[in-house]
């Protein structure tokens, strides 16, 4: 991939901070350029103010051609120049390649000669003891150099790069290029770069550290942060040199003077230190509780970074002037901060530079695993064999063949382990079909391809659309996962050439987009999510549908009552009393005459039209009264007239005072539940009755209880006990359900429940809750009893949740009810 073009921004933009960062860098790098150059007496003066003595330079071996030195002696002449003179007592006509110097030393306070001859050193000596500053230093680097090149108005960007271009000038020229006592008694020009970057990019490199803790705070202070930063930057250099002139103008002089500077710094250093983590901590205590975790990571491992400085090196050089521990162990204090880094970057995506933590820690592991290989090759050819060159041949080629390999399985590990299956689609596809296989239930089944598709790639964000022809564009969002970071992707989902839906995904960086293999595997994800997106929008499909239908039957139940119950019946129940009334007059007609009788005994016709009418009219009011019981059979099977004349709770409440009639050793039945005002669904109000009603039947059939409970309530949540199994259905989307709950004392559930009465009764009550979407379940409980419990979706916006009232309580037995 071409980087050049993401990297012009950065690179054409080419403001003050660049320059002086980059002058720092070069001051850095000057330095090093010229001590490698010039000819060297190998000693080492440390930046301790116990080093700077009036009588002259507290010295140590640092390069080989140095032996003669030990630790802790001090250099007062050299060439008969006496060093107690200061900076500059010794002509630099002595520095010549080649040459030998005469040293009198002072050893546990006795005066010692040694000649050292001046060589050019060579520099992998002083930086192998560093490798653990050099290391942090090069994390620090990559850190600030992107973000700086490729977010150039990022607001940490600026206070980031010149930390850094800082620190290192003040690393590099000080413990890597150092200072010898021949610098410091000729005045060399390796003696002013020592101090101008140890002492100027130092201080400054730590202000703007201080700097950087600003950052967050720039929303907050508007008004006072463009100073505030200024401060930051400014005010411990004009601190150090206000210090530097009350020591030239007060202080012993000599080499005490450069001491003094010193530690001077040192103390500066340390009030950067504590005034970031000041800002840190109150950057953290203002932040939302979604950005704490990076912040955390980084500030522990701030907090613990400065104690080690201030216990191995700050503190004890400022009040005893000696340092307790080497620049290794120094080194390694700051271990934490750089892993508070890695974690904040590679866990929570933190300044999203993974591309380039990648790549560095591909060449770290690969150098480190390349070393080990020299290393234990020299050590086994030089076992085998006394040539010093034949093993170091065997070593180069055992390195060349491993290298190659090597780096590509490290590549893979890494990417894999930052950027999921891109360098292995088989293996995303694979992870993706056992994501797909682990589904346990339909309505799960977006979440769960989410899931696969954000773990398998590493993705910050993924989501599913579906075709809906309700919603403007004609297609909603359904699932998703994550928060987007840069650029999105929508890929079509099709099945059997239709577009079932929309995959959108987001780039892993703001400004770095997916490549393409990016887009290739997510062809081939899409490819095979079509079918399972497919399968879930019919599952929804149907879900809805059965709902609709169950709820259009109950309502057209409700509907057909109502009119048999307000029209047919009436009219049936008026023709019944009109011939009541007919008849009634009928009974009041004199007795047909004499005259009447014919002559063989029988009624004439009056009569017998008379006696045909009773009879007719006997007839009719016997057929109408037995049609509108039938009509009254039909319509409590339609729909159970009590839910219309008690409600809910006072319907259930009735039938377990039926069910419970005439036994003396009847349960005790307490029904409590929704108000009667309470508007429910015909479907769920029926569902629920009759779920009720048949849980309490198997209570008083068959549990031998002596209590019973029955709760109904509404929920906005689905209950604990009652967690959906993977063949169970739950309306999705639901706002609020009807929760049925018949608990007793009794003696449980049968070990069988399939073979009994009481199962077929339980499946009934789940096949009534599974028709609106619903759970129904039974469970016994540990100490002796049952529960039964069902939900039932409630579609439509969610209603106020009433107060529960004082339950009601019920004796049900022989018909009589106390209160």
């Amino acid at each position: 991939m071409n980087v050049l073009p993401r990297l012009r921004p950065g690179l054409t933009r080419i403001r003050p901070a660049m320059v002086l960062g980059g002058s720092l860098l070069a001051l850095a790098g000057w330095s090093l350029a010229l001590r490698a150059d010039t000819p060297c007496d190998g000693t080492d003066v440390r930046y301790s103010r116990g080093d700077w003595l009036p009588v002259g330079l507290g010295v140590d071996a640092w390069f080989s051609h140095a032996e003669p030195v030990r630790a802790g002696d001090v250099a007062v002449a050299i060439d008969g120049h006496e060093l107690a003179g200061g900076v500059g007592s010794v002509p630099g006509t002595v520095v010549r390649d080649g040459a030998v110097l005469h040293y009198r030393l002072l050893r546990d306070g006795e005066p010692v000669e040694v000649a050292l001859p001046l060589l050019r050193p060579d520099l992998s000596q002083t930086v192998a003891p560093l490798a653990s500053v050099l290391l942090y230093l090069a994390v620090f680097g990559l850190l600030a150099l992107w973000l700086r090149v490729r977010r150039p108005d990022a607001p940490m960007g600026t206070p980031l790069f010149l930390g850094f271009a800082g620190i290192a000038a003040w690393l590099v020229a000080g413990p890597v290029v150092g200072l010898t006592a021949l610098d410091v008694a000729t005045g060399s020009q390796l003696f002013w770069l020592y101090h101008v970057a140890t002492l100027g990019g130092g201080t400054f490199g730590w202000g703007a550290m201080v700097a950087l803790t600003l950052a967050p705070l720039r929303t907050r202070i508007p008004g006072r942060y463009a100073g505030a930063r200024a401060a930051a930057y400014v005010l411990p250099l004009l601190l150090l040199v206000a210090w530097i002139g009350a020591v030239l103008l007060l202080g012993p002089g000599g080499p005490p003077a450069v001491g003094l500077i010193h530690t001077g710094q040192e103390a500066i250093i340390m009030a950067c230190w504590i005034a970031a983590g000041a800002l840190s901590v109150l950057v953290y205590r203002h932040s939302p509780a979604s950005r704490r975790p990076p912040q955390r990571w980084m500030l522990g491992g701030g907090l613990l970074t400065a104690l080690g400085l201030f216990a191995l090196w700050l503190v004890p050089d400022i009040v005893v002037g000696q340092r307790p521990t080497s620049m290794l162990w120094v080194g390694l204090a700051g271990l934490p901060i750089t892993l508070g880094i890695v974690v904040a970057v590679l866990r929570y995506h933190l300044y999203a530079i993974q591309h380039v933590f990648s790549r560095g820690l591909q060449f770290a592991a690969l150098a480190a695993t390349l070393s080990c290989c020299y290393l234990a090759a020299a050590a086994l050819a030089a076992a085998a064999t006394a040539s010093d060159t034949l093993a170091a041949a065997a070593a180069g080629v055992t390195v060349a063949l491993a290298a190659l390999p090597l780096r590509e399985a490290i590549r893979r590990r890494a990417s894999r382990r930052l950027f999921g299956g891109r360098e292995d689609p088989a293996q995303a596809l694979r992870a993706l079909g056992r994501a797909l296989a682990r589904i346990p239930s339909p309505q799960q089944a977006l979440p769960q391809v989410l899931a696969g598709v954000v773990q398998a790639l590493r993705l910050p964000y993924a989501a599913v659309e579906l075709a809906d022809p309700t919603v403007p564009g004609g297609f909603r969002t359904a699932e998703s996962q994550g928060t987007p970071v840069g650029e999105s992707y929508r890929s079509a989902l099709r099945h059997h050439g239709r577009t079932v839906g929309f995959l959108t995904v987001s780039a892993r960086e703001a400004d770095e987009p997916l490549s393409r293999a990016d887009h290739d595997l997510l062809a081939e994800v899409a490819a095979q999510l079509g079918a399972a997106v497919h399968a879930v929008a019919l599952y929804e499909e149907v879900l809805r549908s059965r709902t609709a239908a169950v709820a259009t039957r109950e309502d057209e139940r409700r509907r057909l009552r109502r009119d048999l119950h307000d029209g047919l019946s009436p009219v049936l129940t008026g023709l019944s009393l009109k011939t009541d009334t007919a008849l009634e007059l009928l009974g009041r007609c004199p007795p047909a005459a004499p005259s009447d009788v014919s002559g063989d005994g029988h009624a004439g016709t009056a009569a017998d039209r008379s006696a045909r009418v009773r009879r007719l009219l006997t007839e009719s009011v016997a057929g109408m009264r037995s049609a509108a019981r039938d009509l009254r059979v039909l319509v409590e099977g339609l729909r159970p007239p009590a839910l219309d004349a008690l409600g809910l709770t006072g319907a259930v409440r009735l039938r377990a005072q039926q069910l419970t009639a005439g036994d003396d050793s009847g349960p005790r039945v307490t029904v409590t539940g929704v108000g009667r005002d309470t508007p429910l669904p015909a479907a769920s109000e029926v569902a629920a009755y009759h779920i009720a009603g048949e849980a309490v039947a198997n209570c008083v059939r068959h549990a031998r209880a002596s209590r019973c409970t029955v709760r109904i309530v509404l929920t906005r949540t689905v209950p604990a006990g009652l967690a959906p199994a993977p063949d169970d259905l739950l309306g999705a989307g639901a706002p609020q359900y009807l929760h049925v709950e018949v608990r007793d004392d009794g003696i449980g559930l049968p070990a069988d429940v399939g073979d009994s009465s009481a199962g077929l009764g339980l499946r009934t009550m789940r096949e009534r809750a599974q028709e609106l979407g619903g759970l129904c379940g039974a469970r016994s409980l540990p100490g002796g009893g049952t529960v039964i419990e069902a939900v039932l979706p409630l579609p439509g916006p969610a209603l106020d949740l009433p107060a529960a009232g004082p339950p009601t309580r019920n004796r049900l037995t022989h018909g009589e009810h106390d209160g």
